[in-house]
């Protein structure tokens, strides 16, 4: 064990798909919870439409029967109408989104075979827990293009879950890629998380102690490091300001192979800054 806790060699991990399951269920819920809330406080819910669960368009329906989960996946049938009031349709499909996302959790908790199966998504294969997981980053950039005056916010339980959505991700991809890596995301607003990565696997964790000892990364607000791929906050500014630092930055360069070969990356803004290349806008395939 490292002195954050974590393998020292990630071995055959998945990161959060092999972590703890209630952990991840408290996480993905949560969000989904406070993004219900946000939904229920704002009358222009445009940037929330998309995450909706709609009749054409049921969440998850696609990924849960390329895995073999079944045409609904063992979530609740669609109500099929969310018709009425625009924004009222929005609260409802997003209502029975969040119930869809439930029942997929407690399906992949039954089957762990289905949880670590992997499937296409716009980054490439990824496991199904991980993509499920992955809709945390969604639902905070989401939350982001509500209109609102000021400096961007988040409630805790959606920056939290987007960070750690961001942090697990790009592991999975340096993983996949063969990268020996690590790093981190840390600040106000999430409990800080990190990852390491191999060529056989990779591990995804809370960082214990913030800064993380000797691991290279990225520091601040968690409102503001999801805020740079949906244009609320102008990089250079930021770094100008300190409101965001980086980290060992040459230990951020072995990512590289990330931001040249990975289209989409999430968190990808920042990474390009890190190592050099401008104007990668990264955000999170939408998982449908």
């Amino acid at each position: 064990m490292d002195d954050q806790g974590s393998p020292s060699h990630p071995g055959g991990q998945r990161g959060v798909a092999t972590g703890p399951a209630g952990e991840l269920r408290t996480r993905v819920l949560g969000a989904w919870d406070a993004l219900l809330a946000l939904a229920a406080e704002h009358d222009r819910l445009g940037p929330l439409a998309d995450l909706g669960s709609w009749p054409e368009r049921p969440v998850l329906q696609r990924l849960l029967a390329q895995a073999g989960g079944g045409p609904g996946g063992g979530a609740p049938q669609p109500r099929l109408d969310h018709g009425g009031d625009g924004q009222e349709a929005i609260r409802a499909s997003l209502a029975e989104a969040r119930d869809r996302v439930a029942a997929a959790l407690e399906q992949t908790a039954a089957r762990p075979g289905l949880a670590l199966t992997e499937l296409d998504s716009a980054l490439g294969p990824l496991p199904l827990l991980t993509q499920i997981h992955a809709m945390g980053h969604e639902l905070a950039l989401a939350a982001l293009r509500l209109p609102a005056a000021g400096e961007p916010a988040l409630p805790g339980p959606l920056a939290d879950a987007g960070v750690a959505a961001l942090v697990d991700v790009v592991g999975a991809l340096a993983h996949r890629q063969g990268l020996r890596a690590r790093a981190a995301v840390w600040g106000p607003g999430t409990t800080g998380w990190q990852f390491q990565a191999d060529e056989d696997g990779w591990t995804t964790s809370p960082c214990t102690l913030t800064p993380p000892p000797g691991v290279p990364g990225i520091e601040g607000p968690a409102a503001v490091v999801l805020s740079v791929p949906v244009g609320r906050s102008a990089l250079p500014a930021l770094l100008t300001r300190g409101d965001l630092r980086l980290h060992r930055i040459g230990g951020l360069m072995a990512l590289a192979p990330l931001v040249e070969q990975v289209p989409g990356l999430p968190g990808g803004a920042l990474l390009r800054r890190a190592v050099g290349v401008v104007g990668l806008l990264g955000r999170l395939p939408g998982v449908r």
